[in-house]
């Protein structure tokens, strides 16, 4: 799988870039959100909605009762940047999810993820990936999480890659979400470049979480979702002058 770029793959451009929307939470913690398009119109059109939470110091403290524990979800997922959070333990205590960990969506309505956490600085951040009703159904089965932490691919030069579904950079992310899902954190070291799988046929699209650099060579900027045009089966990514944190999302589109 490559890293870098190079000139033999047929590569995807930029079909367009949207902004993200900010909306508060409950927890007081800023959140914005942003929506990759479906093949759908109407109220359902969103295929994937990523959110970005934080970073921010939670209002409200984690409640001390027990739930009970939650079942596979659809293939929505949160993932933590910055503090944690703690998941229903069913009749057991309540467990506490560390940084760089990925967590499925529970089946509680009033705690879908789980309880913001903050760091030990005070804040707290997490991305959440909710699948939209023209996403498809999650697969042959429900969606699956392996315990453990995502794998980290790092170069010489400080860009690493977070597999935290489907496969890229030859590892195996521990959420397996249905429908070709793959999402892929890259975090490129300032002047950096990388090239990843985008499959063609697939929806893609990959949003800015911090810095700012260029997608497929169209400059994209912190909270911007660059979506992907169709044709090709890479992407081209570059950071900018202090580097960029990315989150490259595929999937196959539904119904």
């Amino acid at each position: 799988m490559r890293t870098r770029p190079t000139d033999t793959a047929a590569h995807r451009s930029v079909a367009a870039v949207l902004p993200s929307a900010r909306t508060p939470l409950d927890s007081g913690l800023p959140v914005r959100r942003a929506a990759l398009p479906g093949t759908r119109t109407g109220p359902s059109a969103a295929f994937l909605t990523v959110e970005q939470i934080g970073p921010g110091i939670p209002s409200c403290p984690p409640p001390a009762a027990a739930r009970p524990s939650c079942p596979g979800g659809d293939g929505s997922f949160a993932y933590v940047l910055d503090g944690g959070l703690l998941r229903p333990g069913g009749s057991g205590p309540r467990r506490s999810v560390p940084p760089g960990a990925v967590v499925l969506r529970c089946g509680d309505a009033a705690e879908p993820f789980g309880t913001p956490l903050a760091a030990p600085g005070g804040l707290h951040h997490q991305l959440r990936v909710l699948r939209g009703p023209n996403a498809g159904p999650p697969g042959d089965g429900p969606a699956s999480l392996r315990p453990g932490p995502a794998p980290v691919v790092r170069r010489l030069d400080g860009t690493w890659f977070r597999v935290l579904a489907g496969r890229a950079c030859g590892v195996a992310g521990p959420l397996d979400a249905g429908a070709g899902v793959t999402a892929v954190h890259v975090s490129l070291a300032p002047g950096a470049a990388a090239e990843l799988p985008a499959p063609a046929r697939h929806l893609a699209a990959v949003y800015v979480l911090a810095g700012d650099g260029r997608v497929a060579g169209r400059e994209v900027g912190e909270g911007e979702l660059a979506v992907l045009a169709e044709g090709g089966a890479a992407v081209r990514m570059a950071g900018g002058p202090v580097g960029a944190d990315l989150l490259l999302l595929s999937a196959r589109p539904g119904g």
